[in-house]
């Protein structure tokens, strides 16, 4: 992301290590621990309803909300029952478990929760790879695809707005693939749902031959916005944000 435009901070609590873009020349005193603050919120939404169904942290394919019974008083409070429903929905909509979405879940929970104690600003959150994004003009998101040739040489041009722009992949990184992709990222106006989606489409691709079909099902998916796959040298990119190429030919 641009230097010039934010300043960098970073925050590692438990297994999120974040790393936050906030406007340059500017201090909001608490930042850090308004941060904490809603990591532990977020993590103990996710614990507590894990206890209640220890599948929702394994399961790799979508799982219904548990719904509260008189005799064992199960289920979600009208208090956490908002993440977990996006959870849920988006695990749904990709056919992934509710956990392919959390990254970007917890990016787009502190990002608001700056913006709401903090005021309006640009803003740009990243956890592990995801991005929560809240920008006031095109900004660039360069496609990074480990060590792939291909790797930081595109970027999405981004429009204002409230983003999710997220990444998975089944040659770099700690999450689990299914899939061989160097890198699929996704662009979704939901953190959570690009996250989920990346996850999906990730898992599907074994290599470069599989790249046409899963970018046709992209393209008839309304709620990405953009997406680039990357296989070796192979790249394939669907959607309706700009592409800029970060190096000139020779």
């Amino acid at each position: 992301m641009n230097l010039e435009r934010f300043r960098f901070i970073r925050v590692v609590y438990h297994e999120s290590d974040l790393l936050l873009g906030l406007p340059r020349n500017t201090n909001f005193p608490g930042i850090e621990q308004c941060i904490e603050d809603e990591l532990i919120r977020l993590r103990k939404i996710i614990l507590d309803y894990s206890k209640r169904d220890p599948r929702f942290l394994s399961s790799l394919d979508p799982l219904k909300l548990l719904t509260s019974s008189p005799e064992t008083g199960s289920g979600a409070s009208s208090e956490t029952e908002e993440e977990l429903l996006t959870m849920i929905s988006c695990g749904e909509k990709t056919g992934t478990g509710p956990m392919s979405s959390v990254a970007g879940l917890f990016a787009r929970g502190i990002g608001r929760r700056i913006i709401e104690s903090f005021g309006e600003m640009e803003l740009v959150v990243e956890n592990g790879g995801d991005l929560y994004l809240r920008n006031k003009s095109d900004l660039l998101s360069v496609i990074h695809a480990g060590s792939s040739s291909l790797s930081d040489k595109m970027a999405f041009v981004v429009p204002a707005g409230e983003w999710g722009i997220c990444t998975s992949s089944g040659t770099m990184g700690h999450s689990f693939s299914r899939g061989k992709a160097d890198a699929v990222t996704v662009i979704c106006a939901s953190a959570p749902l690009a996250d989920s989606w990346a996850t999906a489409i990730a898992n599907r691709v074994q290599n470069a031959d599989d790249m046409e079909q899963e970018l046709e099902i992209v393209s008839a998916i309304p709620e990405i916005l953009g997406c680039a796959i990357i296989v070796d040298e192979q790249i394939g990119i669907r959607g309706l944000l700009e592409i800029k190429l970060l190096i000139s030919e020779k």
